[in-house]
């Protein structure tokens, strides 16, 4: 029987309730096997500076704990260099030749995708599955997804980052304790 494996990659700087909400959904709604979640390397979309990548790695590993069949993923951060969706899947496809890939991506992403890197590629070796906002169409340019059933949520993790610095303890109602604490411990997002 064919495995059916989701993806779902991103900063995770930090990973928050919104990130694991998000992951329940889709793991329900497209009965994946198994749903990888592989922090970005060396993001070339992204305009700021990552914290370092360990940091992330570890703390997606605490998000997800309580999640069944989540496998913390750092082939992109082994990788090194620029972190393209498409080398993922190559990669991913090499490890399991037999496998259906539901590539997990949220709905800002979609409206972008048609920048990414060999995008009509992905398209081929993947499903594209979105997580709408707020119950809204997003154009696509005629790129084929299915939308997440998925209550819209609050958290992000730009806003998150901005409590830590404005040093709101508010912040750890928006993600598992223990990620708060990692963060705190670890003293990230204190500064600019």
């Amino acid at each position: 029987m064919k495995k059916n494996i989701g993806i779902y990659g991103g900063a995770f700087d930090p990973p928050h309730l919104a990130h694991v909400a998000l992951a329940r959904a889709a793991m329900t709604q497209f009965n994946l096997d198994e749903l990888r979640v592989i922090p970005t390397g060396d993001a070339v979309h992204k305009r700021r500076v990552l914290s370092p990548a360990y940091h992330r790695v570890a703390m997606a590993e605490l998000a997800f704990a309580d999640l069944p069949r989540v496998v913390i993923d750092p082939c992109e951060v082994n990788r090194g260099g620029a972190s393209y969706t498409i080398d993922t899947l190559i990669e991913l496809r090499a490890a399991y030749p037999d496998a259906h890939f539901t590539l997990i991506i949220g709905q800002d992403q979609l409206t972008a995708f048609h920048t990414w890197q060999r995008y009509q590629d992905v398209l081929q070796m993947a499903t594209l599955a979105v997580a709408v906002r707020g119950g809204s169409s997003p154009v696509a340019l005629a790129i084929p997804y299915s939308a997440i059933d998925f209550a819209p949520q609050t958290a992000s993790s730009s806003d998150i980052r901005q409590m830590v610095r404005l040093k709101d303890a508010q912040f750890a109602a928006k993600m598992s304790p223990s990620v708060a604490t990692y963060i705190q411990a670890h003293a990230l997002y204190t500064t600019h």
